[in-house]
């Protein structure tokens, strides 16, 4: 629906005489067009930023205050990997509101900027992927430590006498599918908040070029 209108309007200037029309009509009309897909995706990585925060908070909180303390190194993982999101975001941020320049030379920077977007995208993807089985492995490892078995009952490394779910080599075949469905979940999500719209900017640009 959107780049029908967008189709009618870009039509309305072709049919005026070349004289009437200016490159800053046309300017004006890409801009005002992407600007509210950029918008849009704006307010979803803000909103994301959000969630984000509101979900880690309560774990780092859990971390620091809990287990008389000797847990707070997955407390501070946890900061460390909402630290590296927070820069994630904020360069995010940056691209998209450059977008939005409305006196920038958007045919020459539009399409670079998409370009860019969508390898901030496929990082996102990827490292949120990697994030689910880096922190399990991480955080197993700092617990082994603050609390080692007791000698001749190691739940870790011994399967008789204890439950078979216990054992590292079954938590490691479990991470497989998760890891490959939290990677799939990630491709549904960022294409819910960002792919759609990015698709949409690049259908806008492909039809200006076609007019």
């Amino acid at each position: 629906m959107e780049l029908d209108s967008l189709k009618y309007a870009w039509r309305t200037l072709e049919a005026q005489p070349v004289s009437d029309k200016s490159p800053e009509e046309i300017h004006a009309l890409l801009q005002r067009r992407s600007g509210g897909i950029v918008t849009r995706m704006r307010r979803n990585l803000a909103g994301e930023l959000i969630l984000i925060a509101a979900t880690y908070t309560p774990a780092i909180l859990f971390y620091f205050l809990d287990f008389e303390g000797k847990l707070s190194a997955i407390a501070w993982l946890f900061i460390l990997l909402l630290a590296i999101l927070a820069v994630y975001f904020f360069r995010k941020n940056q691209l998209l509101k450059a977008m939005q320049c409305t006196g920038c030379s958007l045919y020459s920077n539009l399409r670079q900027q998409i370009n860019t977007l969508k390898k901030y995208i496929k990082f996102y993807v990827w490292s949120g992927t990697l994030m689910i089985p880096i922190m399990f492995i991480l955080s197993w490892l700092i617990i082994r430590q603050k609390f080692p078995a007791a000698p001749g009952a190691d739940l870790f490394y011994q399967l008789s006498g204890t439950p078979w779910w216990q054992h590292p080599l079954i938590w490691a075949i479990f991470l497989i599918p998760v890891t490959v469905g939290i990677y799939f979940v990630n491709l549904w999500y960022v294409h819910r908040l960002y792919g759609r719209h990015i698709r949409k900017l690049q259908d806008l640009l492909r039809e200006m070029e076609e007019e």
